[in-house]
């Protein structure tokens, strides 16, 4: 008796201890599984998110491109400086001012109030010596920061350093184009408050090149991020790091299912899987339009723009360009709404490229303004012609609910390189033609 109750009670403790350990095993492979999940989810949402963060600083990056090529176009003179900068920097506040340093020594600033201390020699100022002496050897962009500026908040520095070609075909230091940038306003395309609704704590950070400390450019939060997942940024002379951690951790307490639901946990987990390959792989397929599509309009932005000029002129290539304003845009967006506004400016959108050729491209440059290029040799008739129907389609009535708009365009072109030679000139012209069409609108 003695001897079974002990067998019993051996039998009764080894079911115990195997139901105890595969009832381990059970919540461990669930656990497993519920981490692997949001690790998956979150590598979805920081490959959206890193492609937004891309966008948002290669778009203000581009404003120091704009003016090399300016300063390019021109020779290394510098005209009109203060009306190109104010073009660049109205209505973006992650430009806090532009500059353009000769020889280093910053010369040109936009605006001028609130970066009087902004004058100087870039070479004598310890504090930015290092990277512009960087910029200056390798011919590289730099983005430096982020820094404590001295008419407050943060800032990140954008040095471009711009060369010309002498006779003997070499190329010779001019100087620099400089954008200050401030920081979280530089973020604000990339939408990062929507990482905290969807449950992320988030940082951006970089090893800083002359201590290798870590310098955090934007969080938000305090906590260690232990565990996070993150991902590179590519920048001008290095690299950032961007890594998200779920506020309640991988593995949130709840009570597991039960054993029966460890299957239908699996197949769910499976297709998920499936969907996040695919996802990826689509993600990846569009990171490079994404860094080249205006987001609200879906045509292209202003840095396609910018690239594409440049390559016609560099392929010595006919072209057009044809600048487009919508007139009395304010006031839409004033008496009905943004949302009405949006809605308009993407109607506009379609409307432009219903009128254009495959080979033709469209571009949303500005709030209201709106661009295309035209390839190869062009008649002006060709181009009266073009302007009449986009002018006719823009101008229908659009009604939205109980909205009806009737918006009014105003159109202007230039020919590369029949009316300029430059971009500068060409833009100038056709922005002109523009703007006489509108006195008369």
């Amino acid at each position: 008796m003695k001897d079974y109750k002990k067998k019993k009670q051996a039998i009764v403790a080894m079911i115990f201890l195997f139901l105890l350990l595969l009832s381990a095993a059970i919540i461990a492979m669930l656990a497993g599984t519920e981490k692997r999940r949001n690790i998956q989810q979150a590598e979805h949402v920081m490959i959206s998110e890193i492609g937004k963060l891309q966008y948002a600083i290669d778009s203000r990056l581009l404003s120091t491109e704009i003016l090399e090529m300016i300063v390019v176009n021109d020779n290394g003179a510098v005209t009109d400086f203060d009306a190109i900068a104010e073009r660049l920097y109205v209505n973006d506040p992650a430009i806090r001012s532009l500059q353009l340093a000769p020889d280093g020594v910053v010369t040109y600033v936009y605006p001028l109030e609130g970066n009087e201390e902004a004058f100087g020699s870039l070479f004598d100022d310890p504090d930015r010596r290092v990277e512009a002496e960087y910029a200056r050897d390798t011919g590289k962009m730099t983005l430096a920061g982020p820094y404590e500026l001295s008419q407050g908040g943060m800032g990140l520095v954008a040095r471009n350093p711009v060369y010309m070609e002498n006779d003997q075909n070499k190329e010779n230091f001019w100087g620099f184009s400089i954008a200050i940038l401030n920081v979280p306003e530089i973020f604000n395309k990339a939408e990062l408050d929507n990482l905290s609704q969807q449950g992320y704590d988030y940082q951006i950070y970089r090893t800083a090149p002359d201590s290798n400390d870590i310098q955090i450019i934007a969080s938000n939060t305090e906590r260690d991020m232990m565990g996070a997942i993150e991902d590179s940024i590519s920048v001008p002379n290095g690299t950032w790091i961007f890594r998200i951690l779920p506020k309640t951790g991988w593995i949130s307490r709840r009570n597991l299912l039960a054993e029966s639901l460890v299957a239908l946990t699996i197949n769910i987990l499976l297709t998920l899987l499936i969907s996040g390959i695919l996802t990826i792989r689509q993600q990846n397929k569009n990171m490079v339009e994404v860094a080249n599509t205006d987001f609200l309009t879906g045509l292209n932005n202003t840095r396609h723009f910018v690239h594409q000029m440049r390559q016609f002129q560099e392929e010595n290539q006919p072209f057009g360009l044809i600048y487009l304003d919508l007139n009395r845009f304010k006031a839409v967006n004033d008496q009905y709404g943004h949302d009405v506004g949006d809605k308009l400016l993407i109607e506009v959108a379609f409307q432009i490229k219903d009128c254009l050729r495959k080979s033709d491209f469209a571009y949303r440059i500005g709030g209201d303004e709106f661009a295309v290029l035209i390839p190869n040799k062009k008649n002006r008739e060709f181009y009266d012609a073009l302007l009449k129907k986009i002018e006719e389609h823009v101008t229908r009535p659009y009604t939205y609910s109980d909205i009806t708009l009737y918006p009014s365009v105003s159109c202007g072109y230039s020919r590369y390189p029949d009316d300029q030679t430059d971009a500068e000139s060409l833009i100038r012209e056709a922005d002109r033609s523009m703007y006489d069409m509108k006195k008369h609108s």
